[in-house]
């Protein structure tokens, strides 16, 4: 009797496993049915798909497993879709509110396709979501606010479109987010004071709108590493709030219309700051001499701006700096006690990291410190001076770009850069040098641009060969552009010796007295697009 009820007793259990099993399977086969109904909605709905991905391979039969589909991930337990990546397939038309059925998904990746139309409101049923990527699409409109309905939303990505008006304050209730990019959208009125809710946020990028200024709650935000609001209408002192940031590594604020002075103490709380990008904005007064505060600095950036008197001889002492691009304002020589007089202190010639140094269109004089050109990692160096060192380019083995702008019209010999070996450009056009066009050029291989416009040079009569200068030139390999036009040169362009470049694209000696006929070999520079010679 007792081993009957036993048996009894597996028969049910055996009976109620195989149920709970089937009713399981039926469940996931229900649910895998959903997916593959939504993701075909998704597909009918494309009008263009000139890869043909998703034609040839999201298939509507019974048996094909949306798994396997291009662009579909799904997780092992549950065998539901997770994320849906269709980026860069140059999918175009607009997104059907099925997709708001798969309920499991986790990313959502549209970038660089040609979605358009209305956002269909189903998606904010996605409630799993950690990451949606819109960027680079053509949707427009207003941002709906019920992207604000997805609590494990990490990066939310909506740059390159074309979203109008507002930020929805809903928005900032997302209070898992880490990354927000609404760049290059047209963007407009106040950034919601709700941005304060971020306290998880690590980068916030809206660069390319029209937004006017930050809120002080942006102060308040604990973890933010990286805020661009770059070419937007920020004006006044819209930057203060953004001072407060002590986790900011980077604050790129260039293309606005702010003004005033900046505080000397810019850097008392930006202790980890690494780029401050300030540039083109209407600034005025002194370059904060307090910068060497900023000791992660590693990009100054504050170019057209009017920024008047000299550079803080402080920079020297941020060892990490690489960049510093300070061209076109109004630095000049002044003698206050905690600035250097002169035009670039000595102590920028000791920053060992320094790659750039963009001093152009100053009013600044006096010379070049001479460690500047020991520096190994020095790849250009732009400047605006009255005069520059014979021997600039003899310690320079690393030098690519050599810019002397003619605000100041150096005049003298040009110097030797005979050792300057991977020199790609050299800009000295508009100046006053004089005397003759050295045939050291011809010794810079690497050499692509050459503009010397605009001088008072000539070719040495003496020379052997009297155009044998402009003959090496022009066969210099890598050369693309050729300019030195407006100097008397008073000489023939060269019957041509060797292998001619076939890089050159562009040679300019126009008013420069040249004398004869043109040779015909010019013609074996295949590459040649304009050729001036104007008398």
């Amino acid at each position: 009797m007792l081993s009957m009820i036993h048996c009894l007793c597996y028969i049910y259990m055996m009976t109620m496993a195989n149920y709970l099993t089937a009713g399981a399977l039926a469940i996931t086969d229900t649910n895998f049915s959903i997916d593959q109904s939504a993701l075909l909605a998704l597909k009918a709905h494309i009008t263009s798909d000139p890869l043909n991905i998703l034609t040839a391979n999201w298939s509507s039969a019974s048996n094909s497993d949306i798994c396997n589909w291009v662009g579909v991930t799904c997780g092992g337990r549950h065998h539901r879709v997770t994320t849906l990546n269709l980026s860069y397939m140059g999918l175009a038309r607009v997104i059907p509110p099925h997709l708001g059925n798969l309920s499991f998904l986790v990313e959502l990746g549209l970038e660089n396709n040609s979605f358009h139309g209305p956002l269909p409101q189903e998606l904010s049923r996605l409630r799993r979501l950690k990451e949606i990527n819109f960027q680079n699409n053509n949707f427009m409109g207003t941002i709906p606010s019920w992207f604000g309905s997805f609590p494990k939303l990490q990066t939310f990505k909506l740059l390159g479109n074309g979203f109008s008006d507002f930020i929805p304050a809903a928005i900032f209730n997302l209070s898992a987010l880490e990354i927000i990019d609404l760049s290059s959208n047209q963007l407009s009125g106040s950034i919601p004071r709700e941005i304060g809710n971020l306290t998880m946020v690590k980068g916030i990028h809206l660069d390319d709108n029209k937004f006017e200024e930050l809120p002080n709650e942006i102060g308040s935000l604990g973890q933010l590493e990286e805020l661009f609001v770059q070419n937007n209408a920020l004006k006044g002192s819209a930057f203060v709030p953004a001072l407060k940031i002590s986790s900011l590594t980077t604050l790129a604020l260039f293309g606005n219309n702010m003004s005033g002075s900046l505080p000397d103490n810019i850097c008392e709380h930006l202790l980890s700051v690494r780029l401050i990008n300030l540039g083109q904005n209407p600034f005025d007064g002194l370059v904060p001499s307090k910068l060497r505060q900023c000791k992660e600095l590693r990009v100054v950036s504050f170019e057209y701006n009017n920024f008047r008197g000299s550079i803080p001889k402080g920079l020297g002492n941020l060892t990490y700096l690489s960049k510093i691009y300070l061209y076109h304002n109004n630095l000049e020589v002044t003698k206050r006690a905690e600035i250097v007089t002169g035009t670039i202190p000595d102590e920028i010639g000791d920053l060992p990291q320094l790659e750039i140094l963009g001093l152009m269109i100053n009013n600044l004089n006096g010379v070049i410190p001479p460690k500047l050109f020991n520096l190994s990692m020095i790849r250009l160096i732009g400047l605006s001076l009255k005069s520059l060192p014979a021997n600039i380019g003899l310690n320079a083995p690393n030098l690519e770009s050599l810019l002397v702008d003619g605000t100041n019209l150096v005049a003298g010999p040009l110097p030797n850069l005979s050792n300057a070996s991977k020199l790609r450009q050299l800009d000295m056009g508009s100046n006053s040098f004089t005397g003759f066009l050295p045939s050291t050029l011809c010794s810079l291989k690497n050499l692509e641009r050459l503009y010397l416009y605009s001088n008072s040079l000539t070719i040495d009569p003496s020379a052997p060969q009297v155009a044998s200068t402009l003959s090496c030139l022009f066969n210099l390999r890598n050369l693309t552009g050729l300019s030195l036009g407006g100097n008397p040169l008073n000489t023939t362009i060269p019957v041509f010796r060797g292998n001619l470049s076939t890089s050159l694209l562009d040679v300019d000696l126009s008013f420069s007295n040249i004398r004869g006929n043109i040779p015909v070999d010019i013609a074996n520079l295949s590459s040649l697009i304009t050729l001036s010679i104007l008398k």
